[in-house]
């Protein structure tokens, strides 16, 4: 696609490339040497004059060089960015991992390694269950006297197993009964949330070993309902080691953000609202903390709604990235479809 620009759009377009690749300012002096412009050092000057005057660029310290505003990159986004191919590694890397045939939550956790992995930046999954998450089957098996092997399967296929370790050995009938108290409690396809309350309640009226081998089971039921409802996160410390962080200490707000996530992931829930990639720049997500960050943003399945994002400094490739979360996207939203075809 050939773009038609006006001389200052294409001397932005020029400056937003550069400062992208190199994170530089970039002078009036190396853009009139550019052969794309052809055009006079004085009228450079000029047109990067209006530029900052218009809020488009803007100069970091004394030299001459200037960098694009938020304002500028969103207008180079907007309307001269030009998307890539995904390149055949990336796209193989895609087919290879995200397969229909893994569960919802370990779907989740691939995507997420994936995208941090090639791209070196902060992704984001949202939470890989939803409310009224059904149990299908629980079951207990012993692996020795006093060792026990939790299996909970729910219905998306996810399998939690946790070993149970008891302080005494747990007799057969004890072994039958707390089974049988826990399919009464969570079995028959009941929801997981409905059960831990239930169980909560029959733990109160049992007694001795009964009581806390459904404690222990009670414990591992809860932590694993609140970790499932908590967005998935990777790469944190890939934004420590980049230069834009060791230069710009506000990009630890940052951090501070990940490790409490409830506001971004709302934000990133109101922006995901069709198929489309989104991007946020900078000081346009409304936290202070991500006024130095971007991040891209996209739904891959309507109900439950679920989304993914990848977050890293302002600086990023565009042209390459948003490609690469919108395959993602669509590559997840289709595996879902298939499994949920599926007999």
């Amino acid at each position: 696609m050939t773009l038609t620009l006006s001389r200052p759009e294409l001397i932005l377009k020029l400056i937003v490339e550069q400062y992208l690749l190199d994170g530089q300012p970039v002078s009036s002096k190396a853009l009139a040497d550019n052969a794309q412009l052809a055009v006079s050092s004085a009228t450079v000057r000029n047109t990067m004059m209006l530029l900052e005057q218009q809020g488009f660029i803007r100069s970091p310290h004394t030299s001459a060089g200037r960098i694009p505003t938020t304002a500028g990159i969103r207008l180079f986004i907007d309307k001269m960015l030009q998307l890539q191919p995904l390149s055949g590694f990336w796209n193989n890397e895609l087919q290879r991992k995200l397969v229909p045939q893994l569960p919802v939550s370990l779907l989740c956790q691939q995507v997420g390694q994936l995208l941090t992995n090639l791209t070196g930046f902060v992704a984001i999954v949202s939470a890989p269950k939803a409310d009224g998450r059904i149990v299908r089957q629980i079951d207990l098996v012993r692996l020795a006297s006093d060792r026990l092997l939790l299996v909970v399967i729910d219905e998306d296929g996810d399998i939690l197993h946790r070993v149970l370790h008891c302080e005494s050995a747990i007799d057969s009938s004890t072994l039958s009964r707390v089974l049988c108290l826990l399919n009464a409690a969570l079995g028959g396809g009941g929801q997981w949330q409905d059960g831990i309350e239930r169980l909560g309640v029959i733990v109160r009226g049992e007694t001795a070993l009964c009581q806390q081998l459904l404690q222990k089971v009670l414990g591992q039921l809860s932590l694993d309902e609140l970790q499932q409802h908590q967005p998935l996160i990777y790469g944190q410390h890939q934004l420590l080691l980049t230069p834009e962080y060791q230069q710009n200490p506000a990009l630890q707000q940052v951090m501070q953000m990940l490790e409490r996530p409830d506001g971004l992931v709302q934000l990133l829930q109101s922006v995901t609202q069709d198929d489309q990639p989104k991007l946020l720049l900078g000081k346009e997500s409304g936290f202070v903390e991500l006024a130095n960050v971007s991040v891209i943003a996209q739904r891959y399945q309507i109900q439950p709604k679920r989304f993914i994002a990848l977050l890293g400094p302002r600086r990023m490739n565009y042209a390459r990235l948003i490609p690469l979360v919108d395959a993602c996207a669509r590559q997840l939203n289709l595996n879902l479809n298939r499994r949920q075809a599926s007999p």
